[in-house]
């Protein structure tokens, strides 16, 4: 498969939405796949119909960055864009509509990634950082994607990993919110049960998660 398998990276898009690499920081995952993936030459064909797979190389990140309107609650609008840019795509190539989009994929590491490719990238592979089935993520189909934090775009690999397992004294860490039905039940589980598993959530996530 490695021998066989080639992607078509679609050049439509203006950057910074699309094309542009975010190395550093929360939502880096996206970033590098875009960068490796656009500039690699064992996988990926300039003649998409020699392609078996097609990547969507937008950045999540740069979507909210660029037309989220802070503080409006509303992400209408970024839904809309990535509509329009879906329907451009199926307009002048064959490929998206001839499968509606299910040898398509995309690489999103924001939160927000779900809700802005509902419906018109729904029968996508989608490589995304919330993995969440009560969001839309699919078992079977959909890839989780680690969310890893970059600090230096020069040297990515620098601190990552942590001390070695020797030195390590929590077992496991958690702290957020409550989104799905995971949590809730993780929560109840591992919530001051253990020392060395350090979970924390707000009072009203706990009451929420436990009722």
């Amino acid at each position: 498969m490695e021998r066989m398998l080639k992607v078509y990276v679609y050049k439509e898009g203006s950057c910074p939405i699309f094309h542009t690499p975010i190395l550093k920081g929360l939502y880096a995952s996206e970033g590098w796949f875009m960068k490796l993936m656009e500039e690699n030459k064992q996988y990926t064909v300039k003649d998409p119909r020699r392609a078996h797979l097609y990547y969507m190389p937008f950045s999540a990140r740069m979507l909210e960055f660029k037309l989220y309107v802070r503080n409006s609650h509303n992400r209408t609008n970024l839904r809309q864009f990535l509509k329009e840019y879906t329907e451009h795509i199926s307009a002048k190539y064959p490929f998206f509509n001839r499968t509606d989009g299910a040898d398509h994929f995309l690489v999103a590491c924001h939160d927000w990634a779900p809700y802005e490719t509902r419906h018109h990238m729904e029968h996508c592979i989608k490589a995304l950082c919330n993995a969440d089935v009560t969001a839309g993520f699919k078992i079977g189909r959909d890839i989780s994607l680690p969310e890893t934090y970059v600090r230096a775009a020069k040297n990515p690999l620098r601190d990552l990993g942590g001390k070695p397992p020797s030195q390590r004294r929590t077992l496991a860490f958690y702290a957020g919110s409550m989104h799905g039905y995971l949590r809730a039940i993780l929560l109840q589980h591992w919530k001051d049960k253990d020392p060395e598993m350090k979970i924390f959530a707000s009072t009203a996530s706990v009451q929420k998660g436990l009722k």
